[in-house]
């Protein structure tokens, strides 16, 4: 089998492609050819007897442009479409099996859904790597004509995992093969989440800092690479890590000693202004809202419910300011989330006295993360009255 890329694929395309080429390696026991070309030519698609794959994005590959390919390959079925892919096979059905496959994705993520799609038609379990999971043996891959697909859109936009509680099992498996939380682990995560066609990822954070330790931002440059949308966990809002405080705060600091928006309103806003300024043109979904230090509640017990959602309304309105000026003027074209755990479930429903956040217009564009109550137990799911909000519905269980 040859499989090949042009050079002016993503970045991310490249390097799935190479993985899916190993897999075909794992399979057959014989090298597989892999080629990134500058320029696919007619002679290189269309080798006598030869397996060739060709994978690609749309408006970002020669090949798709060309006349002959576009009017063999469904393209108009997954164009200016979420994540999708189409498998298909450009020549005349004139023998039993084809010998050119065409890979077309409708983005990046669609065109490595694609490719890992093939691994698993040769067998290839997705725990391959994570799992160390071994495919059955065949002396060749040979494709068939009902292999042929077009992928449908995800019915859940973002798909992912939190790496929660990861000590003392995930953080001594990171120390010990990896030295901690850097590239050379989080490639292993990227690929199992690819690989079971996720999208979205809350870092491990007790000790650790996802966009300071990869070295430096290596790991949040790798996570766009491979289109992985980054989010931080239910009290690390505007793209700063739990851990981070403790680097930067002081009584000194710009960003001041007090975690409270009441006493210290400047420094928490050059805080959540530079978590901004430093990740916010990458692809991310930002956490709304505030918590208290180590999972805890921000006024204490002694706070009302209003007091409460006064507050967080402070916050978060100084939070889409920062927003509108690090990352888009159009909120709308920010995706952002305000997880509905623990307490502030309840002030985001209020009582008879009290209007929850829920009903208040400056969270209309927000994904409202539900949350169970960490034993499986739900308060509520979206009913059908409102499901179809703007921001959506998100699902938080452990």
């Amino acid at each position: 089998m040859r499989l090949i890329v042009e050079q002016s694929a993503y970045s991310g395309v490249i390097k799935i492609a190479e993985k899916v080429a190993k897999d075909a390696e794992l399979v057959t026991g014989r090298k597989t050819e892999y080629l990134a070309a500058e320029n696919i030519t007619e002679d290189m698609l269309r080798v006598p007897d030869e397996l060739t794959v060709v994978a690609a994005t749309i408006g970002k590959s020669a090949v798709l442009e060309k006349e002959e390919i576009r009017r063999r390959i469904p393209l108009d079925q997954i164009e200016g479409k979420r994540e999708c892919y189409c498998f298909a096979f450009p020549e005349k059905k004139d023998s039993e099996n084809p010998h050119l496959l065409v890979i077309a994705g409708s983005d990046k993520r669609g065109t490595i859904y694609g490719l890992f799609h093939l691994s698993e038609q040769m067998g290839v379990s997705p725990f391959v790597d994570w799992c160390g999971i071994k495919p059955c043996h065949r002396d060749k891959i040979i494709l068939a004509w009902d292999m042929k697909c077009v992928s449908k859109e995800p019915s859940v936009e973002y798909r992912g995992f939190f790496i929660n509680d990861e000590w003392p099992a995930f953080g001594n498996w990171c120390m010990h093969h990896f030295g901690g939380f850097g590239t050379d682990m989080y490639e292993h995560i990227f690929e199992l989440l690819l690989r079971l066609k996720g999208n979205y990822l809350w870092p491990a954070m007790w000790t650790s800092s996802f966009s300071l330790d990869g070295p430096g931002f290596d790991n949040a440059k790798l996570a766009d690479e491979y289109g992985i949308v980054m989010s931080n966990s239910h009290h690390e809002p505007c793209l700063r890590h739990s851990e981070e405080w403790d680097l930067v705060r002081g009584e000194d600091s710009i960003y001041g000693n007090a975690w409270n928006y009441d006493r210290n309103k400047e420094g928490l806003t050059n805080y959540w202004r530079d978590g901004l300024k430093r990740n916010g043109k990458l692809e991310n979904i930002i956490t709304m809202g505030m918590r208290g230090e180590r999972d805890s509640e921000i006024l204490g017990h002694s706070a009302t419910l209003k007091e409460n959602i006064d507050y967080l309304k402070e916050v978060i309105t100084t939070q889409n300011q920062l927003i509108k000026e690090c990352v888009n003027e159009d909120l709308d074209q920010v995706p952002r989330m305000l997880a509905l755990y623990k307490e502030v479930e309840a002030y985001f429903h209020g009582d008879e006295n009290t209007m929850g956040l829920k009903d208040w217009k400056e969270l209309d564009g927000v994904t409202f993360m539900l949350c169970e109550d960490n034993f499986g137990n739900m308060r509520t799911l979206p009913t059908k009255e409102n499901r179809d909000r703007k921001g959506g519905w998100g699902m938080y269980y452990h």
